[in-house]
């Protein structure tokens, strides 16, 4: 089964949107679509839930992704490997991320970090918090970028930015069009949240419940681009870092308004590496462009 294809998919449940998984493959929407269906017919089943405009893995598809993410990663430790043995400045990079910061903090740095050192492939995974907490610690990333950062034994904290929490509505919602609003004018209001165990969730909950605010949750999705796309079809309001919805508002598909007392509603981001571990030349340079904000 071709590597490519297996990466393909992985994006595709990652980010939840075709167009998303299409564009960091660079290959066409309708490639995606094509590769899916070829996978769902060779394997029997079908892998993900499609139903307006969401993008979901079914039970079969959570079983697929877990083992093609496997694949993927064994390979490029093996890559790195190999390559690392001719050139101790080449290799692979491993870094893993939440989606929202790898597709918009982190990128300008990817973009940076390739067009200065072609000599280094730098990988980047979509992974959950928790699991890039485990991966750094048993070393199977390099770095980690997660928000609201916890320190633990095995691994070390770097702070990274911080970014301003927004709230996020349909272009059509009473509040569109608001520059500035009270947490109280969420009160009452359908809500579209990350799920219960991701710490923006967390943050925001605490936010709200501080504010004395209540919202009814009405769907729950583990990434940013699901949440804005069930924004979009009119299931609720949503709270969502201001750099993710920027392309939306811009399109007049989504509205957002900083909230007036804006010191709570920030969520910080840190980098986690390996306590005690000496970098590599490739972690040096890439942790030194990072820092250089």
């Amino acid at each position: 089964m071709n590597l490519d294809v297996l990466k393909t998919f992985c994006d595709l449940v990652d980010s939840g949107s075709f167009s998303r998984a299409a564009e960091m493959n660079l290959i066409s929407q309708s490639a995606v679509s094509q590769q899916l269906a070829k996978l769902e017919r060779r394997l029997g089943t079908q892998l993900v839930n499609r139903g307006r405009g969401l993008v979901a893995p079914t039970e079969a598809g959570k079983s697929f992704y877990q083992g093609a993410r496997d694949i993927l990663r064994r390979y490029e430790a093996l890559l790195g490997e190999v390559r690392s043995a001719t050139d101790a400045i080449r290799g692979v990079l491993r870094v893993g991320t939440i989606y929202s910061v790898g597709m918009y903090c982190l990128d300008p740095y990817v973009k940076r970090f390739i067009r200065a050192h072609p000599e280094v492939t730098l990988r980047v995974e979509y992974m959950r918090a928790h699991g890039i907490y485990a991966a750094v610690a048993n070393g199977e990333l390099a770095l980690g970028i997660v928000a609201y950062p916890e320190r633990q034994r095995l691994i070390q904290v770097i702070p990274f930015i911080t970014e301003e929490l927004v709230a996020v509505f349909h272009s059509d919602h009473r509040l569109a069009g608001r520059k500035v609003i009270e947490a109280a004018a969420l009160n009452g209001e359908n809500f579209v949240a990350f799920e219960a165990d991701i710490p923006t969730r967390r943050h925001i909950d605490r936010c709200l419940k501080a504010a004395r605010v209540k919202v009814g949750v009405t769907m729950e999705f583990d990434n940013n681009e699901t949440l804005k796309r069930a924004v979009e079809i009119g299931a609720g309001v949503t709270i969502l870092p201001r750099t993710v919805v920027e392309r939306e508002v811009a399109a007049r598909t989504l509205s957002y308004a900083r909230f007036q007392d804006a010191k709570p509603w920030v969520r910080p981001l840190g980098i986690l590496r390996p306590r005690g571990q000496a970098p590599t030349p490739a972690e040096s340079m890439f942790l030194a462009m990072l820092r250089s904000k």
